[in-house]
C-alpha cells in the first residue's frame, strides 16, 4: 500500500501484532497504522542509537535526530572519529528507540556514514557550533538510518485516558489487564 506525502511516496506494510480474538469487540475501523507511525516519527527531536560493539555487546546512546525522511529515513550529525562510527563501519545493522511521555517507537535498520557536503548544508543547525567548527569542518559526517521495519505504542490522548480506563477497571475487578496489542491505534508493527 502507498501513502502520498508532500515529499514523495512512502511504501509501507503493516503487520498488526495478533489477530483480535473473538471474544473482544471491535471499535471500528482503526486509521492506518503505517500513516500513524510516520506521524509520530516526525514528533520526536531525540532517539537513542543503538550499535553493536567489536566484543558483541550492544551500545546505545542519546542522538539528536537531524532530519526524517518522507520514507522513514533518519538523519543525524556525527564526528567521523567517534566511537559509533567505528561500531556502525564493523555493523551497519542499528536500532533507534524514541521515546516520549506517553508515545515509544522502536527500529531495525542499518546505517551508512554519508559525506556528502551540499546534504550536510541542507541539515545544518547553529546547535551543532557545540561540537564542530561549522558545516565546513572534515570531521562532521552524517549518519543515513534506513529503517526496515519499526514498532511502535501510543498512549497519548485519549488512547492513554482509554487505557487508564482499562487499567482501572481491570484492577477493580481483580482482572489482568488486556494487551494493547489487539489496538492498531495504541499498537502495531511497521515493514518498511
Amino acid at each position: 500500500m502507498a501513502i502520498r506525502w508532500a515529499l514523495g511516496t512512502v511504501v509501507a506494510k503493516v503487520v498488526i501484532m495478533n489477530q483480535v480474538p473473538s471474544n473482544i469487540a471491535s471499535a471500528g475501523t482503526a486509521p492506518k497504522a503505517e500513516h500513524h507511525f510516520f506521524e509520530m516519527l516526525r514528533e520526536f527531536e531525540t532517539a537513542t542509537v543503538i550499535t553493536r560493539a567489536r566484543a558483541g555487546n550492544l551500545h546505545g546512546r542519546p542522538m539528536a535526530v537531524a532530519d526524517v525522511a518522507a520514507d522513514g529515513t533518519l538523519w543525524f550529525v556525527t564526528a567521523v572519529d567517534s566511537t559509533k562510527v567505528l561500531e556502525i563501519r564493523d555493523d551497519s545493522r542499528a536500532m533507534v528507540s524514541l521515546q516520549s511521555a506517553h508515545r515509544y517507537v522502536t527500529i531495525n535498520g542499518h546505517f551508512e556514514l554519508v559525506a556528502d557536503r551540499a546534504k550536510i548544508d541542507e541539515l545544518w543547525k547553529e546547535a551543532y557550533r557545540l561540537w564542530f567548527d561549522g558545516k565546513g569542518d572534515p570531521e562532521l559526517v552524517l549518519l543515513r538510518f534506513t529503517p526496515f521495519d519499526a514498532e511502535y505504542w501510543d498512549n497519548s490522548g485519549m488512547h492513554g485516558v482509554k487505557r487508564a480506563f482499562e487499567a482501572a477497571s481491570a484492577y477493580l475487578h481483580g482482572q489482568k489487564l488486556e494487551p494493547s496489542e489487539y489496538d492498531p491505534e495504541a499498537h502495531a508493527r511497521v515493514e518498511l
